[in-house]
């Protein structure tokens, strides 16, 4: 059996024009939601019922892409649709034909990076009225990337590291009670409008081998360090994650010198600093890798 995938925008015409080409049993249309100016979901119903003029026995559905601005969006609605009928109705990815000519530039490119994923095919469709063509159906040369295979360590730091939330140091000045001399207070605090970054310290202490261990010599070391270190390595290799070695923190200034009874002080500035300390930051093939991974084990 052949699945269609068609990304349909406002123009619908290819889609009739295409399915016109070979039989169809099966299509999946991935349409917007309702705007101000353009009802997709009415789009999607009328050429449902153009559809099934044509073939009276096809099986449509219809799906929803909640922002046909956002890469992931397209290409989470396509990923889910390759996995299921792989696992439910055990199609091969060649037996799936991906129409990448509608939609948004955006919802085309995440079509045309699904193809390559998953190694299904991929067709352009032309206009044959304007360009008075006989073959109107260009079909793209696909290799099949592939999700990459990783061993379940790797998989782990990947989507750990795709789904943390940034943990911002914030530094103030603060009176020693002993010493009666000013020092440098960090402290950790979340930033949930930032993901996918998270230092060193963090990843080993959420992967639990952040355990100090002696070398002998007075030095120590942690547990997981050459661990992570390697396994990093290969994930920047794979072009997955940037690795940083400075962090951005905020430096809290008091506005008054601090006098020696005073702890803190009341009224602070705010300075942008860096720290030296290392960080990895996913990258958009990182975070399809680590995604796609969790759709094929579902």
């Amino acid at each position: 059996m052949v699945v269609h995938i068609a990304v349909i925008g406002t123009e619908t015409a290819h889609v009739i024009e295409w399915l016109r080409s070979g039989s169809v049993q099966k299509i999946y249309l991935l349409h917007s939601k309702k705007t101000a100016e353009i009802d997709f979901p009415k789009k999607a119903r009328e050429l449902d019922k153009q559809i099934k003029k044509l073939y009276p026995g096809v099986e449509i559905i219809k799906r929803v892409i909640e922002n046909a601005f956002n890469l992931d969006d397209t290409q989470d609605a396509i990923s889910k649709i390759v996995y299921y009928e792989r696992k439910e109705n055990g199609v091969e990815n060649q037996e799936i034909v991906i129409n990448i000519t509608g939609g948004t530039a955006i919802q085309s490119a995440a079509a045309v990076l699904s193809a390559f994923k998953h190694g299904t095919k991929a067709d352009y469709i032309r206009n044959r009225k304007k360009e008075k063509l006989k073959n109107y159906i260009e079909k793209l040369p696909i290799p099949s990337i592939g999700i990459v295979n990783m061993n379940k360590t790797q998989q782990k730091v990947l989507q750990l590291i795709s789904e943390s939330r940034f943990v911002r140091q914030i530094v103030e000045k603060v009176m020693d009670v002993e010493t009666k001399k000013l020092k440098k207070n960090k402290k950790d605090v979340y930033d949930d409008k930032i993901t996918g970054k998270i230092t060193n310290i963090q990843l080993l202490k959420t992967m639990q081998l952040d355990e100090i261990i002696p070398y002998g010599d007075g030095r120590t070391h942690k547990k997981g360090t050459a661990k992570i270190g390697g396994i990093v390595k290969e994930l920047k290799n794979k072009g997955y994650i940037i690795i940083h070695h400075e962090i951005p923190a905020l430096e809290k200034i008091p506005l008054r010198k601090l006098t020696k009874n005073e702890l803190s002080g009341g009224r602070y500035d705010t300075k942008k600093i860096s720290i030296s300390q290392v960080m990895y930051e996913i990258t958009p093939a990182g975070r399809r890798q680590a995604k796609d991974a969790i759709m094929d084990k579902e």
